[in-house]
């Protein structure tokens, strides 16, 4: 990760202008960048144009290795001008080039010339993604707006805060870090790096906070996941034997040294020290005293020493403990023990009105209406899509446990009454909306309609590494003119013993066709490039789906599969990329075209098989799954479409709760719908559909 990658990943390029003529340079990388499907804008290309040599062949270099590795071209792409940067364009050529991209810059569709129709393949319409000027204030803003982020980040926007607190002495801290894993990430770097931590404003931690930061600082998972049990089954299947489980490595404590000791603890003396939390975690917390010594400090840190001493000797019972005790009292005890925390009252909801009659849901209602201001915005938004979907009982339940091996079944739950539903509903849009109200106003705006095709961001933290971060269920439009779509994956294989299979199915209304290594090859429909097993190097399997003739023939959906066959996890296998290309003229141009690709990622699953993709091939839309399947233990067969049916129905529909719902909350709020014409913002769908980050910044804290 550099400074030239992060900035990319955010759309703009910081490199510093200073005046020098390099334009012929940052034309080979505009070409370099092209093949991949990006395109510097007019004004990226001459703050690139007039930057120093050696800063353009940094950024080329980052970049294009950068790119390689994302879209799974790295054992095939061959540099358009090998000799960059001394090799350079011949002016003339230069001069078309310049010509053709005012084309893009201006918004209009592209025509080709005989220049590049004459290239010896036929030409396809690429809908490049735009890369803009940034300043080195854009950029140092990248790690604030992370930073206040009120929900979880993907994996690589963590990495990239971590990047700047190692990197940039000069950072700014957003006023408030609200969400608890962001900012024990945050402290947790600060203070393995040295840094002073006076720079970062806090409310007060609590111990949860020093536990998750003292797992960081070890290496370990701040989500904080049940610790694995010490001993699991192994050896083959006729000769069984028990073997110590190598996971629970990953939840060891590092040895600190003293000066680390000492600003633990110290850590803890100022924070809620509230023992009844330390509870619930107290074998962690009895191993952490066992590596802090909070004895040898007793003097300087005796609220900390007591909390341990408890933890260790005495009976503690947890604040949930306490709440289960009111409950046991009375019903108006327990709900007023309950009501302590907002957020745990948010998540016990449903719970109470399913085990209580109407005057007690009643009460529940009026409580929940009074707390609702001191929930955090992230727990109303999940209170409000939570209770969307409890008008109709909910069967088969399970929840797949972060480290576990299969998923966990759950009991199923009756539905709730829509007249509660609905109260539950206007209670939390009344509470986001005086919430809003109170930020400053925003004039008249106009919110566009394909809004309502993203989600809101949840959960971001188990996607795996993508070009364009997207959120599960979001549909992004085909590209105009595509025929064909080609899904693909590439993989790495050193020695030739591992089978990867791309998979996929095609869904009607009444019939089921799969495409894959057990499934059909070719047909008018599509076409499988076949199953690559034992090849040493580099793999690659591809699935063609012609989206006209797929629907003449009654198919509505493709559904996009990844499974290593041999067992084993995804994240096993190297420079292992998932994605799919959208094509035009697919028979004329090579097989790998870099620049149709409209998203990919890297497969780092923990399942044997994870949903890459669906593709709606009436509406012609890439809807973003990216989840895992358990770790199926036989063959993928056309019985199990079934199943994989299921999983792909709840991103099939239209998200219950969308970027449209939360910007048109924000203007009857704080401003005023009106026409496009007449508005003075403008909330679009390609503003908001690239970047998750942007909605986050609506949904505040």
């Amino acid at each position: 990760m550099t400074k030239n990658i992060i900035a990319f990943q955010k759309g703009i390029i910081v490199t510093p202008n200073i005046g020098i003529d390099n334009r012929n340079l940052a034309m080979i990388v505009q070409a370099e960048l092209m093949h991949f499907g990006y395109m510097l804008d007019q004004d990226a290309l001459d703050q690139l144009g007039h930057s120093d040599a050696a800063d353009i062949k940094d950024f080329h270099d980052e970049i294009i290795d950068y790119l390689k590795t994302m879209t799974g071209g790295q054992r095939d792409y061959r540099p358009i001008y090998s000799g960059f940067p001394t090799q350079v364009m011949e002016m003339s050529e230069l001069e078309l080039w310049i010509n053709q991209l005012v084309g893009y810059w201006s918004g209009g569709s592209f025509v080709a010339d005989e220049w590049t129709k004459t290239k010896g393949s036929a030409f396809e319409y690429v809908k490049y993604k735009m890369i803009a000027s940034g300043t080195e204030e854009n950029f140092q803003s990248i790690f604030t707006t992370l930073a206040k982020a009120g929900t979880s980040l993907t994996p690589n926007d963590l990495k990239v805060i971590v990047w700047f607190i190692k990197n940039y002495p000069t950072i700014v801290f957003p006023e408030t870090i609200p969400f608890k894993e962001n900012l024990c990430t945050i402290f947790g770097e600060l203070i393995a790096a040295n840094r002073d931590l006076k720079t970062v404003k806090l409310s007060k931690l609590t111990t949860t906070d020093v536990l998750r930061i003292v797992v960081h600082l070890s290496g370990g998972d701040i989500s904080l996941p049940a610790v694995p049990p010490a001993k699991i089954k192994g050896g083959s299947s006729w000769k069984p034997t028990i073997v110590s489980n190598p996971d629970r490595e990953n939840f060891k404590f590092k040895k600190f040294n003293r000066k680390e000791r000492r600003f633990i603890l110290s850590l803890l003396e100022e924070s809620n020290l509230d023992v009844r939390d330390m509870k619930l975690k107290d074998q962690r917390w009895i191993r952490i005293g066992e590596i802090l010594h909070p004895g040898e400090y007793k003097e300087s840190f005796p609220r900390t020493f007591r909390a341990f001493q408890k933890i260790r000797n005495e009976k503690v019972i947890s604040w949930y403990g306490e709440v289960q005790r009111a409950f046991n009292i009375s019903f108006e005890v327990g709900l007023h023990k309950l009501s302590e925390r907002a957020g745990e009252f948010m998540r016990r909801l449903d719970w109470m009105i399913r085990t209580n009659g109407k005057k007690r849901v009643e009460k529940i209602l009026q409580v929940f209406a009074i707390i609702g201001e001191k929930s955090s915005n992230k727990v109303l938004f999940e209170t409000y899509d939570h209770f969307e979907k409890r008008l109709d009982p909910v069967v088969n339940r399970s929840i797949m446990i972060k480290g576990a091996r299969k998923r966990t079944p759950l009991p199923n739950l009756p539905a709730i009454n829509g007249d509660v539903v609905d109260s539950i509903q206007a209670t939390v849009i009344a509470t986001l909306k005086t919430k809003f109200a109170q930020l400053e106003p925003i004039g008249d705006c106009w919110i566009d309609e394909e809004l309502k095709k993203i989600p809101l961001p949840t959960n971001m933290r188990s996607l795996n590494d993508s070009l364009v971060p997207i959120i599960r269920g979001q549909r992004v439009p085909f590209g105009e003119g595509k025929k064909v779509i080609r899904p693909f994956i590439h993989w790495y294989d050193n020695n030739g013993t591992l089978d990867i299979d791309l998979h996929g199915y095609l869904f009607g209304t009444d019939k089921v066709t799969n495409f894959g290594y057990n499934g059909k090859h070719t047909s008018k429909i599509g076409c499988y490039s076949g199953d690559v097993r034992q090849r040493r190097g580099a793999c690659a399997e591809y699935v063609d789906i012609n989206v006209d003739n797929a629907l003449e023939e009654g198919y509505k959906y493709f559904l996009m599969i990844a499974h290593n066959f041999n067992g084993g996890k995804l994240s096993d296998i190297k420079e292992c990329v998932a994605g799919v290309m959208e094509r035009e003229k697919p028979e004329a141009n090579s097989t790998w075209l870099p620049s149709t690709i409209q998203n990919c990622m890297q497969l780092s699953s923990a399942a044997r098989m994870a949903l890459i993709a669906a593709y709606d091939l009436e509406t012609r839309e890439y809807i973003h799954l990216d989840l895992d399947f358990g770790t199926f233990e036989s063959y993928v067969t056309s019985g199990q479409s079934a199943a994989f049916f299921t999983a792909l129905t709840p991103y099939i529909q239209l998200p219950k709760l969308s970027v449209y719902d939360l910007l048109m909350w924000h203007v009857e709020a704080r401003g005023r719908l009106v026409s496009k014409e007449i508005a003075e913002t403008h909330f679009l769908y390609e503003d908001f559909g690239s970047s998750y980050t942007k909605t986050i910044e609506f949904m505040g804290i």
